[in-house]
């Protein structure tokens, strides 16, 4: 096992994934619009709402203080699975969108109005849509988003609802008896989610065992149960919903169920006879594990495994360095990995192979990486990093500008190779923005570059072997200030169409709550 060497520098202080403020040590934060509301206070008190987009989101990058080479012990170890129990019960459907009763239609004077203002070569408003959805509290969080064929679904609260990314309208609306506080990141390739509702309704604390399967293309949910309790220590608060293949899993601190996603039929539990324990999965091509081996809370020790989806047997394991914790899955397919060790603020990323080998480690100097989601309502989510990575190349996005770079330059995003770890091109920013990989097309990297207050956002690619972008979709410069509240939400580029989606809807009071943008579309 190879030991990562300390920083050269003190650590510095920093919060529960590492990250000194959105654009690392010394940088300034992005840029919030002075009438936006300020955000909600996070902990026991805060309100657990939530909303469910129908969108196969391509999430970005990674936080750490300093990237070190992981060593780690690498191995093969089986693990039992529990007994089987009992299977799903009842079900239920949407409501349809259409008549007088339905919601509302999507905001067509905010579209017409900011259209009128657009310059020449900027990219028309499609459609506006603004919450319809009115919660108990001053705050709404935004689960997902998830995208089936032309289809976007998102939820909020106790709602589940589906627009069309064509013009915006409501293609169907679930409700539900309870509020949602966790859901499976992606959907599955049939087109299928899981949510994990509170047990009771309105319930500040209490634990959220009910699971729901929603089929997105239909608006109906297939089956719904209850997470079987594992042990006395089974506290069901703080869930990791994985989608792989025909299975759901939902892990927890020492603790780990997986339910046949046709049926909710359990198929798997605790691994038994074992001292190490899944606690949280990342699920897509593959269902991988985040496991804890630990005996000692001040000495950490975790494994990363690979997991049979229908035995939830281990086919391979990686032993991290003794005090370093999973903290995301950048990718399954090829697996990145990154990993904290927080009492000696040090960070590493390794690349493993499809048998469970080290591939590499990415080498990088002392800066975080752009992108990662550390919000209450992620928690548990091992995939919420904005990140792009193909068979031999990964793209993160940088955090701060480059060091020695002129105050108010951007920050780069990084090609890291995946044999080798290094970086081979740096991907150039704009000046004063935050820029981050969004998907692949054709070969090229398509690349979001976020607005500042009353300067618009774009989209521009990046030829294979290039290092600048080329803009592509300039959005229109009255849309600036608004476009800026979206500065760390959600982003698709779906069949020409870039649509951002709000993921945290707040407001002072119902009115201005039922005014707050929620979905925005752009096109050319």
């Amino acid at each position: 096992m190879t030991t990562p060497q300390k920083p050269e520098s003190p650590a510095p202080t920093y919060g529960p994934y590492g990250r000194l403020n959105p654009y690392g040590g010394g940088g300034s934060g992005p840029v919030v619009p002075p009438q936006a509301p300020p955000p909600p206070v996070r902990g026991k008190h805060r309100r657990t709402t939530a909303v469910i987009a129908a969108v196969v989101a391509l999430l970005l990058a990674s936080g750490g203080v300093a990237w070190y080479a992981l060593g780690g012990d690498e191995g093969s170890r089986g693990t039992d699975d529990a007994k089987a129990s009992p299977g799903p019960t009842a079900a239920g459907a949407a409501t349809p969108s259409a008549g007088p009763s339905g919601p509302p239609a999507p905001d067509a004077a905010d579209a017409a109005r900011y259209n009128a203002g657009r310059a020449p070569g900027e990219a028309s408003v499609l459609w506006v849509r603004k919450n319809d959805i009115d919660v108990t509290t001053l705050t709404g969080d935004v689960f997902g988003p998830w995208l089936v064929g032309d289809t976007l679904v998102t939820a909020m609260y106790r709602t589940v609802t589906a627009h069309s990314v064509v013009d915006g309208t409501v293609k169907w609306r679930m409700m539900l008896d309870t509020e949602i506080c966790r859901a499976s990141h992606d959907a599955s390739a049939d087109g299928k989610i899981v949510l994990a509702r509170k047990d009771r309704l309105h319930a500040d604390v209490d634990e959220c065992r009910q699971l729901q399967a929603i089929d997105l293309r239909s608006g109906r949910s297939s089956w719904q149960r209850k997470i079987v309790k594992e042990g006395n220590f089974d506290f069901g608060t703080n869930f990791s919903l994985a989608i792989s293949g025909g299975t759901v899993t939902a892990g927890r601190d020492q603790y780990s169920t997986g339910y046949r996603l046709s049926d909710g039929k359990q198929l798997f539990g605790r691994w038994e006879k074992s001292e190490c324990q899944p606690y949280a999965y990342a699920g897509g091509p593959k269902l991988v594990a985040a496991v804890s081996c630990t005996k000692d809370v001040n000495k950490p020790q975790e494994e990363i495994h690979e997991v049979d989806p229908v035995t939830g047997k281990s086919r391979w394991k990686y032993r991290l360095p003794v005090g370093y914790r999973v903290d995301h899955v950048l990718s399954v397919r090829p697996l990145v990995v990154s990993a904290d060790n927080r009492a000696q603020g040090t960070h590493g990323m390794v690349v493993l192979n499809e048998d469970g080998t080290k591939r590499a480690s990415l080498k990088g100097p002392g800066f975080y990486a752009e992108g990662c989601d550390d919000d209450t309502v992620q928690r548990g989510n091992l995939q919420r990093c904005q990140v792009v990575a193909d068979d031999t190349t990964v793209y993160i996005a940088i955090e701060g500008a480059p060091e020695g770079a002129p105050e108010g330059k951007g920050n780069e995003i990084a090609a890291f190779d995946l044999d080798t770890g290094a970086i081979v091109r740096r991907i150039q920013g704009l000046d004063g923005r935050r820029s981050w990989p969004l998907r692949m097309e054709g070969g090229s990297l398509v690349v979001r570059r976020a607005a500042l207050l009353d300067e618009p956002g774009s989209l521009a690619t990046v030829a294979p072997g290039a290092t600048e972008p080329v803009e592509t979709l300039r959005l229109p410069r009255v849309t600036g200030r608004l476009e800026s509240r979206f500065h760390d939400s959600p982003a698709l580029y779906v069949d020409g169409r870039y649509i951002l989606v709000q993921q945290l809807v707040l407001g002072a009071n119902d009115d201005e709550e039922m005014k707050r943008e929620t979905l925005l579309a752009f096109g050319k």
